[in-house]
């Protein structure tokens, strides 16, 4: 619960305060919340601070380099070149991970700029642009080019769910956004801007085609891209290519509420999300990253179209997650066959539970936050970030885990690299976007969300600009002194999370 600390009327306050277990009253949900963003944000803090030094200095470049060694970066050259058919570097999914990395860096470019990172990461977006100007579409998905070329999108005979045709695309969309967001640059931004038009044309209600996606993110992903033509309309006559951010809303939906719709396509079922529109589920199902990332999706884009259906779906599915199906680290996803959900309260110690969902779980819960304005998902989110993912890397920040059971055999170690290292990419996306997950407003205050020694500064708010300092040696001692320093005096409400 949040509880209203005070209402500040003063040009500097200070908070000090034991953070335990307190009861008072509920306060009713306010509307949706605007996170802080990390330009705002800096991390000053024990805990997190020497983490994310390492993050910076050891697990990008290692990241990078392994990706490198492994032929993610060469695949976009073979495709570009017109060579190398049938010689794919990596899982049908490496796109999607160079991606992902890429959006990581991005916010931590933000946080702390880094010339030598921002020019190794402009050479990447170099080479996926040179790879989609082969089609006159922007079309890029390097496996399918490369292994089966005939099948693009999973069609003549192809396997969307192997392919990942479009969870490639999203990842694209989502590492475009954050990188012009870090740099303003606009390279990349308008690759996957063209390639969303693309979809937008092929995909959607007759007489286009019944394609959803094989893997969840793509919804969350266009629903950034609209957010952020609508928020820099101006944008729009700078890019070389067409922009209509309401078809970008139009196709998350679609891709939302054709789940489950067999007409004129197979369906992949549950394991995908794709046996019942996720609009009438009761319960959240199959893979768990798929289905978190699919639910961290709907939420966004229900926001912005402000259906009741989308609330109410995203309410029952995270009471399903959160409350019968999550393991007490927030870890998510036991059965090992399929990476996903069992029945209810099926919780066994030597569960599955998979890095990538524990961060997908951390986006859900974060996306609820932000949507009802209700402590509750932020406490799940503290919960899955210490428990459920912090574990997915080493404190030296070069080696790994898949898998984090609550009990571990003998021979289960660390591994520096796996054949689908797609852990290391979300648990970089998450960590590197997790400075902007600490502060939120609304129009009568500010929210905190998370307790971290950190700084937020520029915050409008009620006529003046707001900066806060939160000193902390949380979670090892719940003791927390928060400076509140308007430039001039004001009145709004100070809501501070009771863990």
């Amino acid at each position: 619960m949040y509880v209203i600390q005070t209402t500040i009327a003063a040009t500097t306050l200070l908070v000090v305060g034991s953070i335990g277990r307190f009861v008072s009253a509920d306060q009713p949900a306010p509307h949706r919340l605007s996170p802080v963003p990390i330009q705002q944000v800096k991390i000053e803090d024990e805990f997190w601070s020497p983490m994310r030094k390492v993050w910076r200095e050891v697990t990008i470049p290692d990241m990078l380099a392994k990706f490198e060694k492994t032929g993610a970066i060469t695949n976009f050259d073979k495709v570009a070149a017109g060579t190398g058919a049938g010689k794919h570097g990596g899982k049908p999914w490496y796109d999607g991970l160079t991606y992902e990395t890429i959006r990581g860096c991005a916010d931590f470019l933000v946080a702390s700029p880094n010339p030598e990172l921002e020019k190794r990461i402009d050479d990447y977006i170099c080479r996926i642009a040179a790879a989609a100007a082969k089609d006159p579409n922007g079309y890029l998905n390097t496996w399918t080019q490369l292994q089966q070329p005939n099948q693009r999108w999973g069609l003549s005979g192809g396997n969307i769910h192997r392919q990942h045709d479009i969870y490639n695309a999203g990842a694209m969309v989502e590492a475009a956004v954050h990188y012009y967001r870090a740099t303003g640059k606009t390279e990349l931004l308008t690759v996957a801007t063209r390639l969303t038009n693309r979809m937008a044309d092929l995909m959607g209600p007759p007489p286009r085609r019944n394609i959803v996606p094989g893997h969840a993110l793509p919804e969350e992903a266009l629903v950034e891209l609209y957010r952020l033509f609508r928020e820099q309309p101006e944008l729009k006559n700078k890019m070389p290519v067409e922009v209509d951010e309401e078809r970008y809303l139009r196709l998350a939906e679609f891709w939302i509420e054709n789940r489950g719709n067999d007409k004129g396509r197979k369906l992949i079922g549950f394991v995908a999300q794709d046996h019942e529109c996720p609009l009438r589920q009761k319960t959240i199902e199959g893979h768990a990253v798929r289905a978190t990332l699919l639910c961290a999706g709907m939420v966004v884009t229900g926001e912005e179209n402000g259906r009741q259906d989308y609330r109410d779906a995203v309410l029952r599915l995270w009471d399903s997650m959160a409350n019968h199906r999550m393991h007490i680290t927030g870890g998510v996803g036991v059965v090992r066959d399929y990476e996903g959900f069992a029945a209810d309260y099926e919780l066994p110690n030597n569960a599955y539970l998979e890095t990538c969902a524990a961060v997908g779980a951390c986006f859900f819960h974060r996306n609820m936050n932000l949507a009802f304005a209700d402590a509750r998902y932020a406490d799940e989110l503290e919960r899955t970030l210490y428990n459920g993912a912090l574990c997915g890397v080493s404190l030296a920040g070069n080696s790994y885990t898949y898998q984090n059971p609550l009990v571990l055999h003998r021979n289960q170690t660390r591994w520096t690299w796996h054949g689908c290292p797609c852990c290391p990419p979300m648990f970089l996306k998450m960590v590197g976007a997790m400075p902007g997950y600490i502060f939120a407003k609304d129009d009568s205050g500010v929210y905190v969300n998370l307790f971290v020694g950190s700084r937020a500064k520029d915050i409008n708010l009620a006529g003046t600009k707001l900066s806060l300092h939160q000193d902390t040696r949380y979670p090892w001692d719940g003791r927390v002194q928060i400076e509140v320093n308007p430039q001039q005096p004001a009145s709004f409400d100070l809501n501070l999370r009771i863990p």
